[in-house]
C-alpha cells in the first residue's frame, strides 16, 4: 500500500479487509495500524472497476454530496430509495424537512471525511458507509458522524440511500477529526 494516494474519491481504490471495505484515504491513515496487525489488504482488480460495488456506491455518495451542496433538490431527492428511513421519518417526511432547509439557506457547504465502506457478506447490493460530515451555511455549521445504508436498485442498477443515522460529535471529537487543510478530503 502506498501512503501517497491522492485524497480524491476519483483516485480512491477499494480494499477488502475481511468484510470491511476501506476507501484509500482511510487505508492510508490506517496503514501503520494495519501493518502492525499484519493484516492484508487486497486492491480491487482494475479491469473489474466497472463492476466494483464500492466504487459505484462511492460515486453515488459523492454525487449526493454535490447535489446537496449545489442545492439541486430534485437531483438530491432522487438519491433516496422509496424505502428510505431515518430517525423515525420515511422518505416523504425526511425530504419535506430537507426541502424546507434548502429554501432557507442561500448556500451550503458539505464536506465528507474518514469514509469507511462496510459490505455485508454475500450481499453485493447493500453497502454501509460511515463518515464524518462537516456542514456549513449562513445559519450555522455542525460536524457529525453519519452511517448510511446504500442499496443497488435492481431495476436501474443505481445506488440509492435506504437509511441514515447521525450522531453530533462532541467538541473533543470535532477538534480531533477536523482536517488540517480546512477543505476536507472531498470538499470543493
Amino acid at each position: 500500500m502506498s501512503s501517497g494516494l491522492a485524497p480524491s474519491w476519483r483516485a480512491a481504490r477499494s480494499f477488502v479487509l475481511g468484510t470491511i471495505l476501506l476507501g484509500a484515504m482511510t487505508v492510508a491513515s490506517m496503514e501503520p495500524r494495519l501493518a502492525a496487525a499484519q493484516a492484508i489488504a487486497v486492491p480491487s482488480t482494475p479491469h473489474l472497476a466497472g463492476h466494483d460495488p464500492v466504487r459505484q456506491a462511492s460515486a453515488a455518495l459523492m454525487q449526493w454530496r454535490q447535489d446537496w451542496e449545489n442545492r439541486d433538490f430534485e437531483r438530491f431527492a432522487a438519491h433516496y430509495a422509496e424505502s428510505f428511513q431515518s430517525t423515525g421519518l420515511d422518505r416523504v417526511a425526511y425530504l419535506e424537512r430537507k426541502r424546507a432547509i434548502f429554501e432557507k439557506r442561500p448556500w451550503q457547504r458539505v464536506r465528507i471525511n474518514e469514509v469507511l465502506w462496510i459490505a455485508q457478506h454475500g450481499t453485493p447490493d447493500v453497502l454501509s458507509v460511515r463518515f464524518v460530515q462537516e456542514y456549513d451555511s449562513p445559519q450555522g455549521n455542525d460536524r457529525s458522524r453519519k452511517e448510511q445504508r446504500w442499496i443497488r436498485n435492481n431495476n436501474n442498477q443505481r445506488w440509492q440511500l435506504a437509511g441514515e443515522t447521525e450522531v453530533v460529535l462532541t467538541e473533543t471529537e470535532a477538534s480531533r477529526t477536523r482536517p488540517k487543510s480546512g477543505a476536507g478530503a472531498f470538499g470543493k
